[in-house]
C-alpha cells in the first residue's frame, strides 16, 4: 500500500459538497477505506466504480470520467467564492481560500483510474479489477457546454498549479456565472432552481427563412437588453408551425457568449416564478425566460398571478430577465360570443370581465404576429434549408417534392418545410434517391 496521504473532503473549506453525493462521495469512501486495506478498500473501490458508470457520461478534456467529473463540479460550483467571482467582489480571504482547495481538488484530479488501480494494489495495477471509462469532450455525442466552458475545463486539465489560477477562475465565473448558469446556455427551471438542458435544441436563425421582419424584431430587442438596456417583454404569437419557438431557442446559440442565459418553464411551474426572480438577481448575466405555447383558461389559478408578475406586483421584475412568451392566441385567454352578450344571467358589468380577460396580452412590452407563409414563401424557405445543407438536387425537382409534401402532411409553414427537408436529406444521404 503507498504511505501517500490523499486529502480528504474535510480538508476543503469552500468545495466540500463535491464529495457529498454520487462519484465524489464514493471517492471520499474509497480514500477512508484505502489504509485498511483488504476487503474493505477493494468494496470502496467497487463503489467507486460502480457510481462512475451511474453518473452522467460527461465527456471533458481528461478522458477519464472521474478526472472530468472534478472539473466540472469545479467549473459549476455554486458557493461563497464562485457567488462573490461572479458578482466582481472576491475578498482576500475568499481568494486565499479558494487557492488552497484548488491545491487539494488537484490532488484529488489526479487520482485517475490507472492510479486508483495502483494505489489499491500496492503500488501495482490490479488488471483483473475493473475500471471506470471517460470520453474526450471532442466527441460529438454529450452535454451541451459553451466554449468559455470547455476552454476553462483544457486549462485546468493542462495545469500543474491549480492553485495559480484561482484569479483565472474569477474571471470565468464574472464573465459565465456560477452553478448550471457557468455551464450551458439552455436552462430549465424545476421550481426550485435552474438546471442545465443536457440536450438542447440547437437551432440556427441563420436557417430561419421568411421570418425577416419578426426576427428583425426579436434580435434588436435582445441586442439592447444585452447592451444593459431595460428589454422588452414580447408576446409572439400566430399559427403553429410559424418559427415562433425555434426563433427564440435561436437566441442562446446566437448570444450565449455574450451573456444571454435561456431559460424554459414549463406551464406547471408557473407559480413559482417568484423564485425564478429572486435566483436570477444574483446573476450578472442577462436571462430570457421562455414560455412556450402559453394559454390560460379564464378561471385558471395561474393567470391573475402570471398577470401580476409581469406587472404590477410589489417585487421589482429583474432588470437582468425578460419574458418572451409563444401564443397560438393573441390574447392567451379564449374570448367567447357570449362574452359581448347580454343574457340575464350575464355579469352586470360584463365589459368589465371582458377587458380582465383580454388584459393579459396588453402587459407586453410588444407583440409579434406571424403568419403562416403562401406557397411561394413556403417554397422559398424549401430553397434557403436545402441551399443551407447542400442537397444535391434540382431547384424544379426540390419545388414539386415540396409541393406534394405540403398537401399531405400539415400544410403550408415554416415546420412542415423544415420536416420536408430534414426527410429529402435522409433519403438522399441514404442513397434512397
Amino acid at each position: 500500500m503507498f504511505d501517500t496521504v490523499w486529502p480528504q473532503p474535510e480538508s476543503l473549506v469552500l468545495y466540500q459538497d463535491l464529495f457529498t453525493a454520487g462519484p465524489g462521495a464514493a471517492m471520499a469512501a474509497f480514500l477512508q477505506a484505502l489504509p485498511q486495506g483488504g476487503g474493505a478498500a477493494r468494496r470502496a473501490y467497487l463503489d467507486l466504480v460502480r457510481a462512475l458508470y451511474l453518473a452522467e457520461d460527461v465527456p471533458g478534456p481528461a478522458g477519464d470520467a472521474w478526472q472530468d467529473y472534478v472539473i466540472h463540479r469545479v467549473l459549476s460550483a455554486d458557493n461563497a467564492f464562485t457567488r462573490a467571482a461572479s458578482a466582481g467582489s472576491v475578498s482576500p480571504g475568499l481568494r486565499a481560500a479558494a487557492g488552497w482547495d484548488l491545491m487539494h481538488l488537484q490532488q484529488c484530479f489526479r487520482l485517475s483510474r490507472l492510479r486508483c488501480l495502483a494505489l489499491l494494489g500496492g503500488g501495482v495495477p490490479d488488471e483483473q479489477l475493473p475500471t471506470w471509462a471517460g470520453r474526450s469532450d471532442s466527441d460529438a455525442a454529450g452535454p451541451f457546454v459553451s466554449d468559455a466552458f470547455r476552454a476553462m475545463a483544457h486549462r485546468l486539465a493542462g495545469s500543474d498549479d491549480w492553485a495559480a489560477l484561482v484569479d483565472e477562475l474569477a474571471a470565468f465565473h464574472r464573465a459565465q456565472g456560477f452553478g448550471a448558469v457557468a455551464r450551458t446556455w439552455f436552462l430549465t427551471w424545476d421550481g426550485a432552481g435552474l438546471e442545465p438542458v443536457e440536450e438542447p435544441d440547437l437551432v440556427d436563425l441563420d436557417d430561419l427563412a421568411g421570418l425577416e421582419d419578426q426576427k428583425a424584431a426579436v434580435l434588436e430587442n435582445t441586442e439592447a437588453f444585452l447592451r444593459g438596456g431595460v428589454g422588452q417583454n414580447l408576446l409572439l404569437y400566430g399559427p403553429r408551425g410559424t418559427g415562433k419557438s425555434s426563433l427564440v431557442r435561436g437566441l442562446a446559440l446566437r448570444y450565449g457568449e455574450a451573456g444571454l442565459r435561456l431559460v424554459e418553464v414549463g406551464r406547471d411551474r408557473l407559480g413559482t416564478l417568484g423564485g425564478l426572480y429572486r435566483t436570477v438577481r444574483r446573476y450578472p448575466q442577462r436571462f430570457v425566460l421562455f414560455l412556450d405555447d402559453l394559454s390560460f383558461e379564464a378561471d385558471d389559478a395561474d393567470y391573475r398571478a402570471f398577470k401580476s408578475l409581469l406587472e404590477g406586483a410589489l417585487e421589482r421584475t429583474p432588470p437582468n430577465l425578460v419574458l418572451y412568451v409563444t401564443s397560438n392566441r393573441r390574447h392567451m385567454v379564449p374570448e367567447r360570443w357570449s362574452d359581448r352578450n347580454s343574457p340575464e344571467d350575464a355579469e352586470v358589468h360584463g365589459q368589465d370581465a371582458l377587458e380582465e380577460r383580454l388584459s393579459l396580452a396588453d402587459r407586453f412590452g410588444r407583440t409579434i404576429l406571424f403568419l403562416r407563409p403562401d406557397q411561394e414563401e413556403y417554397l422559398r424557405i424549401v430553397e434557403h434549408l436545402a441551399a443551407r445543407r447542400n442537397l444535391p438536387i434540382g431547384r424544379g425537382e426540390l419545388r414539386e417534392a415540396a409541393r406534394r409534401w405540403a398537401l399531405w402532411q400539415n400544410g403550408l409553414s415554416g415546420r412542415t418545410a423544415r420536416q420536408f427537408v430534414d426527410d429529402l436529406e435522409a433519403r438522399l444521404l441514404g442513397g434512397r434517391e
